[in-house]
């Protein structure tokens, strides 16, 4: 007889598909090969994690590292032990099965509840994140200050009111930690006053906790019964919600091998997460090629958004094109109040559909002439930066546009930078530029990505960043602002969408993107060989000259309009 159905700590905060496809005793997943960017972010979440544990063993007399430890029996006994002596960290913790809640799981840390957070003999859990998890907050904001612990004294947090905790990008990471609190509470090893969990994220300056209260109501949730359309819920309000749903659709799914089996809870609906998901595939044949969620790519619906328009009947592309907009809006508008502006968003899709069905890529929002500065008779510059998965900018490229012709010219490290060297790369770059700016040119990018670099590593200490950023307003051009001006897209205005469909320009490599060139970079560093080195810097520089060219012809193109 098959064992009590468990659930891991992502099943709460991952789609609920994946869950009912892995209950499914009809469904089997034949793993591909996990892509180079993927594993490459996964290696590196490793590696902060290790780096964090040991620093924690360096700076915490008594923790106790549990990570080397053969078998969960074995785990498990070892943190009764270090539970019983106190211990004041506990790294690696196999936490014991709870049968009766369907829960299992492994923390990356626990802490031992005193101080400020917990208190009582019990522990607290604590993940390590390689992405921020804090953000700025104003004065006036109604979500709590961050509370910040450091990793020599992680159970005493002190407030930033300057920050807070990203409760609208990483709430995975509390539903995450509000898993693990049940699951302690089921072992009779939670701290004693007040449920709390803390991430360690990759945040600037050294790494700390950074401490969120599970029961208070920071969870902006959809409400049928509250004026506004929404409500504010605890993290273990939402946690528990999701957990109990997806245990619902895992009961349903483990019966489809029986006759008469109950019909599937949840259909498909696709989202960002898809793109690493192992069932992806097999959602996609379900889902058909005009299927509203696939097909919107750009300023997409979100999941209870989509489901409000299936329940009414509208699953495509073509449905929602045809549909009378005017009389769908009282019904679905109802159902969809966790969005403030769900208005504008139904109509900007339904917009989209229209444009779809009539093939359109893009849409000339405006009339006449598009002004662009200058009218390309003097010496023209088109930039373009490419960053690591670090985000430290190791390639910067130029296309120099003058009476002689065009000519591209980079500024690149091949290796993997720290702050100095991405800074010392930078300055030698910026250099060159500013020469050429004094000299009279001007300088094009698409979107505001580059000055935004400019203004961090200005912060860091480039002098030359500094100085760029002096001239900015009168000499540089962000032609994506220019574009959005003029120009509706169908899949949105960046620069690969606006360069194809508009300057009928294409770029020489099959796959080009950012992530894309995340991965070749590790290639071109770390490649095995001198040949796959070789390649990947040569794919490198090709994409990003067809990124500098690419901005030349959206110009030109403009200039063309009239």
């Amino acid at each position: 007889m098959p064992g009590p159905i468990l659930l891991d700590a992502y099943a709460a905060q991952s789609c609920a598909v994946k869950t009912q496809h892995k209950f499914d005793p009809r469904m089997t997943l034949v793993p591909g090969p996990i892509d180079d960017h993927l594993q490459e972010l996964f290696d590196l979440g490793e590696q902060y994690e290790a780096d964090v544990a040991t620093a924690l063993l360096a700076l915490v007399p008594g923790t106790v590292d549990l990570r080397g430890l053969p078998s969960h029996q074995d785990r498990v006994v070892a943190l009764r032990a270090a539970a019983e002596a106190g211990a004041p960290v506990v790294l690696g913790a196999t936490l014991p099965r709870d049968a009766a809640g369907h829960r299992l799981g492994q923390v990356d840390i626990l802490v031992r509840g005193a101080d400020r957070v917990g208190g009582g003999a019990g522990y607290l859990p604590v993940e390590v994140k390689n992405h921020r998890v804090r953000e700025r907050r104003r004065p006036d904001a109604e979500s709590p200050a961050a509370r910040l612990a450091p990793l020599s004294d992680p159970s005493r947090w002190v407030e930033a009111p300057e920050a807070r905790f990203r409760f609208g990008t990483r709430e995975g990471d509390l539903l995450q930690l509000a898993h693990y609190w049940r699951l302690l509470e089921a072992a009779g090893l939670a701290a004693a006053d007040g449920a709390w969990g803390g991430v360690v994220g990759n945040d600037p300056g050294e790494p700390v906790v950074t401490w969120v209260r599970l029961d208070e109501p920071v969870s902006r949730t959809f409400s049928r019964t509250a004026e506004e359309g929404w409500t504010r819920r605890s993290i273990l309000t939402r946690y528990d919600h999701e957990f109990a749903f997806r245990l619902q659709v895992a009961e349903v799914a483990v019966q489809q091998a029986e006759p008469e089996a109950p019909t599937l809870l949840v259909h498909p609906i696709r989202i960002d997460e898809c793109r690493r998901c192992p069932w992806w595939e097999l959602c996609r044949q379900q889902l058909g090629e005009d299927d509203l969620s696939l097909r919107l790519d750009k300023g997409p619906l979100d999941v209870r958004e989509i489901s409000v328009l299936r329940r009414l009947g509208i699953r495509t592309v073509a449905d929602l094109a045809t549909v009378d907009l005017a009389g769908l809006l009282p019904e679905y508008l109802a159902e969809v109040t966790h969005r403030d502006t769900a208005e504008s968003r139904i109509r900007t899709a339904h917009h989209r559909s229209v444009l779809m069905a009539t093939g359109t890529v893009l849409e000339r929002i405006s009339d006449g002439p598009i002004p662009v500065t200058g009218d390309g008779s003097g010496v023209e510059i088109d930039f373009d930066l490419e960053a690591s998965v670090d985000q430290r900018i190791y390639l910067w490229g130029f296309l120099v546009n003058d009476a002689d012709g065009s000519r591209y010219v980079p500024f690149v490290a091949w290796q993997d930078l720290d702050e100095m060297t991405e800074l010392e790369l930078a300055e030698r770059a910026l250099a060159w530029l500013r020469d050429m700016v004094d000299r009279g040119a001007s300088v094009h990018h698409y979107s505001g990505y580059e000055i935004s670099q400019l203004e961090r590593l200005a912060a860091s200490g480039a002098a030359e960043a500094a100085a760029m950023l002096d001239l900015v307003p009168d000499r540089f051009v962000d032609l994506y602002e220019v574009v959005k001006q003029h120009w509706f897209g169908v899949h949105g205005l960046g620069l690969k969408q606006v360069a194809t469909a508009g300057a009928g320009f294409h770029w020489r490599d099959d796959d080009p993107s950012g992530l894309s060139s995340q991965a070749w970079f590790h290639d071109a560093v770390h490649g095995a060989t001198t040949a796959v080195r070789d390649e990947a810097r040569h794919r490198l520089l090709a994409y990003n000259e067809d990124d500098v060219v690419a901005t030349r012809e959206v110009r030109r193109w403009l200039r063309e309009q009239q």
